[in-house]
């Protein structure tokens, strides 16, 4: 066997590695919050969603609960902090059949070989989110195998409130 036989799949090797580590940024419009992957409660109630300012939306960069009728922000998600992305895309919500729990899972590090994930989960009561669990570290789980998944989604988001940047 020749080396030359190995290279397509190296390079395709390399290349999906590659995506693995890249960052997810987005510019924000100044009143355009963006919902995360799978971040639309079953109930359509709610919505998780993303937000910041100035390059690559790295200032004032947050995660929210947010009315998924009006496009109101309740209230920030303050456990999810060191969030290495500002993309609503790397983020992804895992929501209880009944609307009143989610977990959000998120990247903090792109440079550990395990692709270092953190969640925290949250239940949804009286307008509120009510802290469970974390954050946490995420490792060889269901959890795991759910943001892998997620990651493969390449739709747009399904719910933008705001404005877009043009």
């Amino acid at each position: 066997m020749t080396i030359e036989r190995f290279i397509p799949s190296i390079c395709a090797l390399l290349l999906s590695m590659a995506a693995a580590l890249a960052t997810s940024v987005y510019h924000y419009g100044p009143d355009e919050y963006v919902t995360i992957v799978s971040g639309l409660s079953p109930d359509g109630k709610h919505a998780i969603t993303a937000h910041g300012e100035g390059d690559n939306g790295y200032d004032h960069f947050h995660i929210y609960l947010t009315d998924a009728a009006s496009g109101r922000k309740i209230g920030v998600l303050e456990e999810i902090a060191g969030a290495l992305d500002t993309g609503a895309d790397a983020f992804c919500a895992k929501w209880s059949d009944d609307s009143k729990t989610v977990t959000i899972i998120y990247r903090v590090d792109q440079l550990s070989r395990n692709l270092p994930l953190r969640a925290v989960s949250y239940r949804i009561s009286g307008q509120r989110a009510h802290r469970l669990k974390g954050p946490f570290k995420v490792r060889g789980s269901e959890l795991f195998a759910y943001y892998q998944d997620s990651q493969h989604e390449t739709k747009p988001s399904p719910k933008v409130f705001g404005t877009p940047l043009k």
